[in-house]
């Protein structure tokens, strides 16, 4: 993996920054933080019939983590790029290992509720600062640096859900993966401990990032583009936290089976992101953000009538092909087009996306406990057809306003 990152010359300019040990923590923590966030959907099952929770209880821990992801994200995302910035990351990653020990214990819903609120405080801390902080490593190649650091997100997918499903599958509690994965946000905070970071850019002040909030809160873009982020968000959301219970409770499906869903999911999910990084130089982004969704919509169409669980694996691998594009796609589109490299932007953006994922996810628990699993998954090709009605404005808009300058 080490091979296909940019090489230590491209900061050499400042060599008292800590690269490899950045790097390392970096790379260990996109990978970790993909993990930790899909062991619940696949302890949701074991751990709801544990406690004698219904669908929109389950739902709830979800949403609850992800609402205090975003509220954290946007705090953080503000105020990030201050010194300090490695007792931030420290703090956050010791509170996400707490968060596991936390889940791990729970007797009761509302413990659970409180370990979920902690999460998502550590999970925004983690998801504000990694992606500015790649970027400050690798300040002439980020673009390459950042599609590889975020493919390792999948990578944590598939490895949570691989180890997490195995765990349950030979007999052990629920509790137990929640017990293995506090220790690797435990072995990042350390690696992040040092001060020796990157400079801090030069933009950065509190004023000047109020001056440019004003600006592209008042374009019309950004706004279509937010409400984009939550759709597609919403969508990704919902086929992460509800792939294994799905299979559990529609088609009596064993822990490993659905766990594997989440695999497959997972590892279509990073070929496609992969793949839309080749795709978008020779198509405009726009165009294959509307196909994606498109297909994404006819997928996730045919979850709510697949009879077997091998052409459930095969819509949900596909969901995660067709869902990948969809947030890194749209975060690049308001670079380009209302304000370069700007990280006010990109957390408000990520917050919108993040909104989605609370929003979808209790949507379709709520919807579960009236008319089941299959009916309430219609929730994601609604959100994909709404999708492709903002991408067309999009793409109108963007046809009408050149790039950004470099």
């Amino acid at each position: 993996m080490a091979e296909g990152l940019p090489t230590a010359p491209a900061v050499a300019s400042a060599p008292r920054v800590a690269y490899t040990r950045l790097m390392v923590a970096s790379i260990l923590g996109m990978i970790m933080f993909g993990a930790v966030q899909v062991a619940l959907p696949v302890c949701l099952d074991a751990l709801g019939r544990d406690l004698d929770l219904n669908f929109e209880q389950r739902g709830t821990l979800i949403a609850l983590r992800m609402a205090a992801l975003t509220a954290c994200l946007l705090l953080v995302g503000y105020f990030g790029e201050r010194s300090g910035k490695h007792h931030v990351l420290f703090w956050g990653l010791g509170v996400i290992a707490a968060s596991q020990v936390m889940i791990a214990r729970a007797e009761s819903y509302p413990r659970l509720q409180l370990a979920m609120v902690a999460a998502g405080l550590g999970f925004g801390v983690f998801e504000a600062l990694i992606n500015p902080l790649i970027a400050q490593l690798h300040p002439h190649n980020s673009a390459r640096a950042l599609n590889l650091i975020n493919g390792l997100f999948s990578v944590g997918l598939v490895a949570g859900a691989l180890s997490t499903g195995e765990l349950l599958q030979a007999g052990y509690s629920w509790r137990l993966p929640f017990w293995w994965w506090a220790v690797p946000p435990v072995v990042c905070a350390v690696l992040y401990m040092t001060p020796r970071y990157p400079p801090l850019p030069p933009r950065v002040e509190g004023r000047t990032q109020v001056q440019e909030m004003k600006g592209f809160l008042s374009t019309p873009l950004f706004w279509v583009l937010a409400g984009a982020m939550v759709l597609g968000g919403g969508c990704e959301g919902g086929l992460t936290s509800w792939a294994p219970n799905f299979v559990a409770e529609e088609l009596d499906a064993s822990a490993r089976a659905g766990a594997w869903t989440t695999i497959l999911y997972g590892s279509f999910m990073a070929l496609g992101r992969f793949g839309a990084g080749a795709l978008v130089t020779r198509m405009r982004p726009v165009t294959m953000m509307i196909l994606s969704a498109l297909l994404c919509g006819v997928v996730t169409l045919g979850l709510a009538f697949a009879p077997t669980l091998w052409s459930t694996y095969v819509l949900f691998s596909l969901g995660g092909l067709f869902v990948a594009c969809f947030w890194p796609t749209l975060l690049s589109v308001a670079s380009d087009h209302i304000s370069r490299g700007s990280t006010a932007l990109f957390a408000l953006l990520g917050g919108a996306g993040v909104s989605g994922c609370v929003i979808v996810p209790w949507a379709i628990g709520a919807l579960g406990d009236l008319v089941g699993l299959r009916g309430a998954v219609l929730v994601l090709p609604a959100a994909m057809a709404g999708l492709m009605v903002l991408l067309a404005v999009i793409s109108r808009l963007t046809r009408r306003e050149p790039s950004t300058e470099q």
